[in-house]
């Protein structure tokens, strides 16, 4: 089987990413993300384990919610529980709440741009392959 490889992100300090970014590439280089924004996805990927057993199956449908592109992402685990997430290219961050988190039958990410989605999808996918 094929998989899409992508070495994990560097973590830097916040002042060496561009802010207008979660992950920054440079041409042919490997990802970095700032601290803050890599708190976020450890708890994103935090909050998967704790709703699901792993590993997890992983479905991505990309479509368009109006003119936004958006990516549906289904996961499930062997107990049939499952958990949607919504990632929005909008240009701009924002990542689910604490409300959200607690009891939002659909989490909603907002990222500036598409690969900012690419790298947040294998951050996910990263941890949903593993046996906790």
């Amino acid at each position: 089987m094929r998989r899409l490889t992508m070495s994990p992100p560097k973590v830097v300090k916040d002042n060496e990413v561009n802010p207008a970014v979660v992950f920054d590439v440079p041409p042919q280089g490997d990802a970095y993300i700032g601290e803050s924004d890599h708190r976020q996805v450890n708890r994103l990927c935090a909050e998967i384990c704790r709703r699901l057993q792993q590993p997890a199956i992983l479905s991505a449908l990309p479509h368009r919610v109006g003119t936004k592109s958006c990516l549906s992402v289904h996961l499930s685990d062997r107990e049939s529980k499952t958990l949607d997430l919504l990632i929005m290219i909008t240009g701009n961050t924002v990542w689910p709440d604490d409300e959200e988190y607690a009891r939002g039958a659909r989490w909603y990410i907002n990222l500036p741009d598409a690969t900012d989605m690419l790298w947040l999808l294998k951050s996910i996918e990263r941890i949903t392959e593993k046996e906790q």
